[in-house]
């Protein structure tokens, strides 16, 4: 004799909206630190997991101590290999870094961003601190693995952590300057990176 057992899940709860002017960052879980110190005229490309779309009006990172500068930001599609592809967004109006708070930088108009991987892409042109991802080694999830051999967590969860990319980039004012897409990367590896949010509109 067979016995069928179906079982019944309750009803979800609908999620709710994101809210206008709030900022969200990665749906990914990862360890994060205070205050890094950025390096000027470099690109930072950090992955930026989307768990269900929404409409969105800019980026930001904060800044925990300004420096004189400014910083460019932009948004790129993953190319399906776990690494940034083309651009979507790259606004040329630069955020200032002089001081602490949130540095910003606004869409064109307010972008619908569907489910997915994305990629938050950086240039500072000076060296604020920003709060960003830890440098602690790998516990099971604090970073999204992007498949380098350098850094794959290990045995025991070893001591490799990734959070992205960097290349040399140098900041032009008021001119588009991100490669698209993004070319001759190198793995951070263990490397603390900016935290990124994205602005619900």
């Amino acid at each position: 004799m067979t016995a069928l057992f179906q079982h019944y899940l309750p009803p979800a709860s609908a999620m709710l909206p994101y809210v206008s002017g709030r900022f969200y960052a990665s749906q990914h879980a990862r360890a994060v630190g205070g205050a890094v110190a950025m390096t000027a005229n470099r690109l930072f490309c950090v992955p930026y997991v989307l768990a269900r779309p929404g409409l969105f009006s800019a980026m930001a990172v904060s800044v925990t101590t300004g420096a004189a500068g400014v910083l460019r930001m932009a948004l790129a599609a993953d190319d399906g290999t776990g690494h940034p592809g083309r651009l979507v967004e790259e606004p040329t109006a630069d955020a200032d870094t002089t001081s602490a708070g949130n540095a910003l930088c606004a869409f064109a108009q307010p972008r619908w961003i569907p489910v997915g991987i994305w990629w938050l892409l950086f240039c500072f042109s000076g060296t604020p601190s920003v709060r960003g991802t830890s440098t602690q080694a790998f516990s099971g999830g604090n970073t999204l693995l992007l498949g380098s051999a350098s850094a794959d967590g290990g045995a025991g969860g070893g001591t490799g952590s990734e959070n992205g990319f960097f290349a040399a980039l140098t900041h032009q004012a008021g001119l588009p300057i991100m490669a698209n897409p993004p070319s001759g990367l190198s793995y951070l590896v263990n490397a603390a990176a900016p935290l990124p949010t994205l602005r619900a509109a």
